[in-house]
């Protein structure tokens, strides 16, 4: 039998290095913030609000870069630890006295 902590559980998962987000330059940072951020919590993004000044080209494709390589495959790997919590039945455990 195996013995699960929630609490260790998800506290490994936030330090594994396959979650923590991947080094930015700064307009690649600037799109991710204001624009995937926000999208991805379904808030809106008004273009009059955007400084397109503040990324280039190439900051697009390095952000659909990132999406591809680390943020997509993390969505499924999430996706995968938490199914098999779905699918893991609790046992409570009876202290003796």
């Amino acid at each position: 039998m195996i013995t699960v902590s929630l609490k260790h559980l998800v506290s490994a998962i936030v330090e594994a290095d396959a979650f923590k987000m991947p080094e930015m330059n700064n307009g690649t940072k600037y799109l991710y913030e204001s624009v995937y951020n926000k999208l991805s919590k379904n808030m809106d993004v008004r273009l009059s609000e955007l400084d397109f000044d503040a990324f280039d080209l190439e900051d697009i494709d390095a952000l659909n870069i990132t999406h591809d390589s680390v943020f997509e495959r993390n969505y499924y790997a999430a996706g995968g630890i938490m199914s098999t919590l779905q699918a893991t039945a609790p046992i409570c455990k009876a202290v003796g006295f």
